[in-house]
Parts: C-alpha cells; sequence; structure tokens
C-alpha cells in the first residue's frame, strides 16, 4: 500500500511538474537551448558528472576498511544507486539504501555505515558551503559593506568544520565509552566511521573537492551557457540546486524544490530583472542532472549480481 501511494505521488508531482511546464513554456521552446550547446560540450558535462561518481565511489572504498579490497565496483554502484534515489525519493528517504546496500554486500553494521554517511555528508556540505560563500563573497555580495567579510568569514568556517569535528572525535569516544545503553552504543559505532588518521582525514578531503570539483566545474558551465550568465553565477546556481535535495522538504524526484534552489542563488548571482530564462536554464540542468543520474543508477541496479 505505501509503495502504491509513494508511486502515485511521484507520477502525481511529475506529471504537474510536465503540465505546468507545458503551460508556461511549451517543451519545444524550453529545450530549445540545448540546440545552441555544442554536443561536445554536453558530453564534457555529463563525463564531469560521471567522473564525480567515480570519485565518490573511491571516497567510499578508501574511507571504509571493511570493504573488502577489490570491490571498488560495488561502491561505485552503491554511489550511483543512492544517489539517483536520493534524487526521486522525497525529504532525502533514498538515504536509507546506503546502510542497508552497505551491509547486505559488505557486512557492515548498519549503525556504523550511518556513521561513515554523515561523515561524508558533511564533507560534501563543506565544500558547497564553501565554495558557495566564496563565489558569492566575490561576486554579487563584494560591493555590499561588511557583509562580504561576513560571508568570507562563513567559507572559512565551513572550510575548517572537518577538522573541527576530527579534533573531537576522540574526546567524543571516550565520553561515550563512559556510558551504557542502546543510545550510547549507537552513538560510539556512528563515531566509528570518522577517519582516526590524519592521512585518512587529508584523502576524504582530497577526494571530495575533487569529486566536487568536477561536478560544480561541468553543472556550472552548462548552467551559465543556458542561462547565459558567467560561470560563477552558473556554479552558484548548481551549488543551489544541490542544497536543495537536502532539505526536508525536497520533492519527488526533486521537480519544483530543485529549481528553486537553482534560483535562489542563481537570480542575485547573475543580476538579472527578467527570471523567465533563468528558471527555464534552472529546469534543463535538473533534467540533464535527473536523466543522467537515473540512467546511471538504472545501469548500477542491473549490474549488481543477483543473489
Amino acid at each position: 500500500m505505501k509503495r502504491a501511494v509513494g508511486l502515485a505521488l511521484n507520477l502525481g508531482v511529475l506529471a504537474a511538474f510536465g503540465a505546468a511546464v507545458e503551460h508556461y513554456w511549451g517543451w519545444g521552446r524550453l529545450l530549445a537551448p540545448w540546440g545552441l550547446i555544442a554536443p561536445t560540450t554536453i558530453g564534457l558535462a555529463i563525463t564531469g558528472m560521471l567522473a564525480s561518481y567515480a570519485l565518490r565511489g573511491t571516497r567510499i572504498y578508501l574511507a571504509e576498511q571493511q570493504i573488502p579490497r577489490g570491490a571498488w565496483f560495488g561502491c561505485l554502484r552503491l554511489i550511483l544507486i543512492n544517489n539517483a534515489l536520493n534524487l526521486i525519493l522525497p525529504a532525502r528517504a533514498g538515504e536509507v539504501s546506503f546502510p542497508v546496500l552497505m551491509r547486505r554486500w559488505f557486512g557492515i553494521d548498519i549503525a556504523q555505515a550511518a556513521g561513515t554517511l554523515f561523515w561524508l555528508r558533511l564533507l560534501d556540505l563543506h565544500v558547497l558551503a564553501s565554495v558557495a560563500a566564496a563565489c558569492a563573497a566575490s561576486g554579487f555580495l563584494a560591493q555590499v559593506a561588511g557583509l562580504s567579510q561576513l560571508v568570507w568569514l562563513g567559507a572559512a568556517g565551513a572550510a575548517v568544520s572537518p577538522l573541527i569535528l576530527y579534533a573531537l572525535r576522540a574526546p567524543l569516544q571516550r565520553r561515550i565509552a563512559a556510558r551504557s545503553g542502546t543510545l550510547a552504543g549507537l552513538i560510539a559505532k556512528a563515531l566509528a566511521g570518522l577517519p582516526t588518521q590524519p592521512a585518512t582525514l587529508a584523502l576524504d578531503l582530497t577526494l571530495t573537492w575533487a569529486a566536487w570539483g568536477v561536478k560544480l566545474a561541468a553543472l556550472g558551465a552548462v548552467l551559465g551557457l543556458l542561462a547565459r550568465v558567467s560561470p560563477r553565477a552558473g556554479t552558484l546556481g548548481a551549488i543551489g540546486g544541490d542544497l536543495s535535495t537536502v532539505l526536508p522538504l525536497h520533492a519527488p524526484g526533486g521537480f519544483g524544490t530543485y529549481e528553486a534552489g537553482t534560483m535562489a542563488l542563481l537570480a542575485p548571482a547573475s543580476g538579472e530583472s527578467d527570471l523567465g530564462p533563468l528558471l527555464a536554464a534552472a529546469v534543463n540542468l535538473h533534467l540533464l542532472v535527473l536523466t543522467t543520474a537515473l540512467i546511471a543508477g538504472a545501469l548500477a541496479w542491473l549490474a549488481t549480481p543477483r543473489r
């Protein structure tokens, strides 16, 4: 029953989104800007997204030492399936797939896998927040007295947040070890997902920045071309779209909420008063991201060995 309701909700949101696009723009008019972008550029953007997924798979493979060596492709499949589910399911419900698949495929405790996921998502957020704040402070906020410096300070704070948590890991583990009970045990297993060595921390940070670097460069360039704005404004818009998927109000498929997140950062960064072309560009970017993720996720699922 729940699956039927969820499917009906997804189809309803998709139908409403499609009808709204047809009413306000028409699909032919909406997709027309793709004809102005060289196929090579689109191919490079898709390649950038796929490279980002590969780097994330590597990050999991190296971060979780209990994963059997030689199982990198399984980590890549996990990332692709988890990413696709996160995009199509509401309120970040797709995250449940990460610890479930970690236990099913690699035998890792769910609480520990959840701790690894928490650490990886913190790394993702620190990159997005750092880059977004830096782009905003050096862009449309640069002329706002006092505010630019405050945003630069926020960027610095976001940049060092993983280092702070890493420094607090050992004291927190000692405090939790002195407590008993189910909750304390779960927290202890979650903390076990954090890196224990500086070299591991440095590797996690390097792979995270590399993964987001290629993805944001690809999506920022495409959005800039679609909306006819600077790559910096396009990057901000791409970050806004990604951040929208973290919200509890994330709609099924991200239809509407992805565009709202993109516009929230793209509109002020572009300085444009006519928001129609910007919104059309946000919809097109969403279609590119969603189509690539769903095809990659479906292929990953089909490539999963059946037991």
